[in-house]
């Protein structure tokens, strides 16, 4: 399968810049990497450049869709990607395999249910 990432804006921190009022400076964020059952979440906080004045969105009409395209298109957003890939693939490799007890310790006694006795 292929490596889906996903994207949860958890919160984010403003300020004034300029004049405007608002200007969403960090965006906290659960990035989310899956290839079938193997998955792993990163939340980490993207630093935002400057706001221009001139596509300037009030913080009111902000959008998730929004936020998450400027997460999509930081500089730091390739190497947290690249880190979940590699955890992704190493959790994939996990899956594959089959966790066995060690030879030398004891294998637990089956638990058995306690008979069920019919009603009077």
């Amino acid at each position: 399968m292929a490596l889906v990432y996903s994207y949860k804006i958890n919160a984010v921190r403003v300020a004034a810049q300029d004049g405007l009022t608002d200007v969403v400076k960090e965006v906290e964020v659960t990035v989310t990497g899956t290839d079938g059952e193997a998955k792993f979440n990163l939340p980490t906080t993207v630093k935002l450049g400057a706001a221009d004045p001139e596509s300037f969105t009030a913080f009111s009409s902000l959008t998730e869709e929004q936020l998450v395209s400027w997460v999509e298109n930081d500089t730091t957003i390739d190497s947290i990607k690249a880190h979940i890939a590699m955890v992704v693939a190493k959790e994939a490799e996990k899956l594959a395999m089959e966790q066995k007890p060690l030879p030398w310790q004891p294998v637990p006694e089956p638990v058995l249910a306690a008979p069920v006795l019919p009603a009077a």
